[in-house]
């Protein structure tokens, strides 16, 4: 099965109506109904933008950076989990990391800001109930793998890198075993650095999960979905990546 998740960015979820109407931004959620009318109709959409938006009193994108947190994904992940017709874990479930101190994105392209700095965010890190699942990850899947781990330790990375806490951040290929699950399904992620927050909630759900970063990839991913007999493909890729035909081109270039 196919499934394919839009995630809106931060300035459609966060800020109010009112402030949004003064910028020079469209409706990302006009934009992202009219993608998903676009597409066939054996992909299943996994449509999070409502889900969000009943969240967006909470702490769902980091305010020094441009992605969401895990939290946001969270609750993407319990979405994906109502198409999918499957139970997800209580977010009580979870062992939970935290690093303090992630001064992101809008930070460093904001010219570094005092009142950022005196105000970082912290990446909160759930950590897969399977304690046991393994990763490893490379270049492509024929490559030697290295291992790693679902939520690395970021506590004393810089402050600009603790977003690498979820799946050790941009590797081509990456691939989780999970022992603890017996139901013969498996999943390829296609993503860019959205994905990285959303795949530790997967682990738990299927024996193996592929991440396929399409920016870095070099692969096919219909070729890969084939030779490992995957039962399912999810697509998780933030409504900015169609901003220009370099991105694009690079997603289609992994098909």
């Amino acid at each position: 099965m196919v499934y394919d998740m839009i995630v809106p960015t931060s300035i459609d979820i966060m800020l109010p109506e009112s402030t949004r109407a003064g910028l020079n931004t469209d409706d990302q959620k006009k934009a992202i109904d009219y993608m998903y009318g676009s597409m066939l109709d054996e992909t299943k959409k996994v449509n999070i933008y409502d889900t969000l938006m009943s969240h967006n009193d909470e702490y769902l994108y980091f305010r020094t950076d441009h992605h969401w947190t895990a939290l946001g994904a969270y609750y993407a992940y319990v979405q994906f989990c109502n198409v999918k017709g499957i139970t997800p874990h209580d977010l009580s479930d979870y062992e939970v990391s935290q690093y303090t101190g992630f001064l992101g994105s809008f930070y460093n392209d904001g010219g570094k800001p005092q009142a950022m700095a005196d105000d970082p965010d912290t990446v909160n890190a759930y950590h897969p109930v399977s304690s046991t699942a393994a990763m490893k990850y490379g270049s492509s899947e024929d490559s030697e793998l290295t291992g790693g781990k679902v939520i690395f330790d970021e506590s004393t990375a810089a402050a600009s890198l603790k977003y690498g806490a979820f799946i050790m951040g941009d590797n081509p290929f990456t691939v989780i075993e999970n022992p603890e699950v017996s139901n013969g399904q498996s999943c390829i992620v296609v993503k860019e650095s959205f994905g990285n927050a959303f795949v530790p909630f997967l682990v738990d759900h299927y024996q193996t999960v592929y991440v396929v970063d399409y920016r870095y990839y070099g692969g096919s991913v219909s070729a890969l979905a084939k030779a490992k007999g995957v039962t399912d493909v999810l697509f998780v890729n933030n409504l900015s990546a169609i901003r220009g035909s370099y991105q694009m081109g690079k997603l289609a270039g992994v098909k």
